[in-house]
């Protein structure tokens, strides 16, 4: 009988041993699929920081940018070239550098990108950034641009930084350089044992909820 009673304690002391270590690991493993957030968070402060482009030359680069985010929200083919007449010049230089590494990522020239474009609007996740708060800076008939948002992948979101390089067309700016980039820091191995890493955890649980929820409606 005792030593039934030992064993069954012993189990039990194992199983809640396991469960912890399962909820540690969990907890880790969620910090780093959604360890960007933290980071964007943390940016907030520079993007209410002001930039130097006049506030006629802000409205038009916003205009532009309004464009390119319709353009990723609607993703439709048929539109694809009004698009790329009205953002991407057909002469001089264009360059897109993508997120991920290779040559299918690092485009030249007018027809590649929109080979680029084109291959996102059928393949990527939906592309949101903060088209009113990103940051403009000019100078003359040049201007360039940072900003912040995501991508989601069905109920995932991951961070990406768009940078721009833009240029005036008459009275409309396009696009001569564009990048993308994940916006991410890897965790350290100590923040399972952090309180504010699941504190982080149960906030962006939050965000990820009201987002569905407003995209279900």
């Amino acid at each position: 009988m005792a030593n039934g009673s030992t064993r069954k304690h012993i189990f039990l002391s194992l199983a809640a041993t396991l469960l912890l270590l399962c909820g540690f690991a969990a907890g880790f493993l969620a910090c780093i699929g959604l360890r960007g957030s933290a980071h964007q968070t943390a940016l907030a402060p520079q993007l209410l920081q002001p930039a130097n482009a006049p506030a006629a030359v802000r409205a038009g680069v916003l205009d532009s940018l309004r464009a390119f985010q319709d353009g990723y929200i609607k993703r439709d083919q048929r539109d694809l070239d009004s698009f790329l007449n009205r953002l991407f010049p057909r002469d001089g230089e264009v360059l897109i550098l993508g997120t991920e590494g290779g040559r299918g990522e690092w485009v030249r020239g007018y027809s590649s990108a929109a080979k680029f474009i084109a291959r996102d609007w059928r393949e990527w996740g939906d592309f949101r950034f903060d088209v009113y708060h990103s940051l403009v800076w000019s100078r003359g008939d040049v201007a360039w641009v940072a900003s912040v948002g995501s991508v989601r992948f069905n109920r995932s979101y991951r961070p990406v930084r768009l940078t721009a390089i833009v240029t005036r067309a008459g009275d409309h700016w396009v696009f001569r350089q564009l990048q993308f980039q994940w916006d991410e820091s890897n965790p350290d191995t100590g923040d399972i044992l952090r309180l504010h890493t699941y504190l982080r955890l149960a906030h962006l649980a939050l965000v990820t909820l009201y987002r569905s929820a407003g995209d279900a409606k």
